[in-house]
């Protein structure tokens, strides 16, 4: 069988890779100045819905970051207590890789998810491309999992914790708000979250994950950081981001003008074989780099 190679020229490997450089230098810039204040994650972890959750602040700030960082529109299609799944209809990335069939190529944009959901929002976990359209389907879908005890530690506040404890001492919804001075209603909201957490079963009653986290988990969290959340200035994110990525871009307009080296076919082979092997393009410059010291 015929081997599809991911570039059918030099010219397409220098042009993509210089687009990947810039991916990187975007991502980098965005994560740095992205970090998310504890409370508006939680409004994120606490949605019921999907609807709910992709009206929230924090996932239209990643839907615009994301987007300005070169990676296309997400939308959000799956919310369950410890994955998010996310799909990207008409991907830029899976583009960079024009000559692919039958393999996902998106590794960049799922290692963005992760190191927005660990830097960012404090929420560790893996990143997976489930779906690509290099593979065959009809868009790139990404998966999310996170780690429970951080998503436990994070998702439940004072006043949780609180309803949890009256539950424990056998009170009921009225007596919890009236302990809390909260509306029943809000109270009943809160305690239908922590259905959706496991913490209480369908009777409101606590589960053994109940039972263990009101044993274990009074100590978690701890004073949280309160500070202004990256959207109030998305300006100064858009200026971090284009700031960083103007070397990619000097090299991308280098490497398409006149050589700087005399390239023979063997480089150029080598080039895309290391390409495909390579995670990033610091990697691969520095594969090459070696390379070129050895055969000095």
């Amino acid at each position: 069988m015929e081997k599809t190679n991911e570039f059918s020229s030099f010219a397409e490997t220098v042009a993509s890779l210089g687009t990947l450089t810039k991916l990187e230098s975007a991502v980098s810039a965005a994560i740095k100045n992205s970090k998310v204040p504890p409370k508006e994650t939680r409004k994120f972890l606490k949605c019921m819905s999907i609807q709910e959750a992709s009206n929230t602040a924090l996932f239209q700030f990643m839907r615009q970051l994301f987007d300005k960082i070169g990676m296309g529109q997400l939308q959000l299609i799956r919310n369950d207590i410890f994955r998010y799944d996310f799909a990207i209809d008409d991907s830029p990335v899976h583009k960079l890789y024009p000559h692919i069939r039958g393999k996902k190529t998106c590794y960049i944009t799922a290692e963005s998810f992760a190191s927005f959901f660990s830097k960012d929002l404090g929420l560790p976990g893996t990143a997976e491309e489930v779906a690509c359209k290099n593979s065959g389907d009809s868009r790139c879908e990404f998966a999310i999992s996170l780690q429970p005890l951080a998503v436990y530690q994070l998702a439940l506040d004072e006043d949780d914790k609180a309803i949890i404890n009256g539950i424990m001492d056998g009170y009921n919804t009225t007596k919890i708000a009236d302990s809390l001075g909260m509306a029943e209603e809000e109270t009943l909201y809160r305690m239908n979250i922590l259905k959706k957490y496991k913490i209480l079963d369908d009777g409101y009653n606590m589960t053994e994950i109940g039972e263990t986290y009101q044993k274990y988990g009074e100590g978690m969290g701890g004073e949280e950081e309160d500070f202004m959340p990256p959207w109030k200035d998305m300006a100064e994110i858009s200026n971090a981001i284009s700031a960083s990525t103007s070397f990619a871009e000097a090299f991308t307009e280098t490497a398409n003008g006149e050589p700087i080296w005399d390239v023979e076919e063997k480089d150029i082979v080598n080039l895309a074989d290391e390409a495909k092997k390579s995670m990033s393009f610091a990697e691969l410059l520095s594969k090459q780099i070696k390379s070129d010291d050895t055969e000095d």
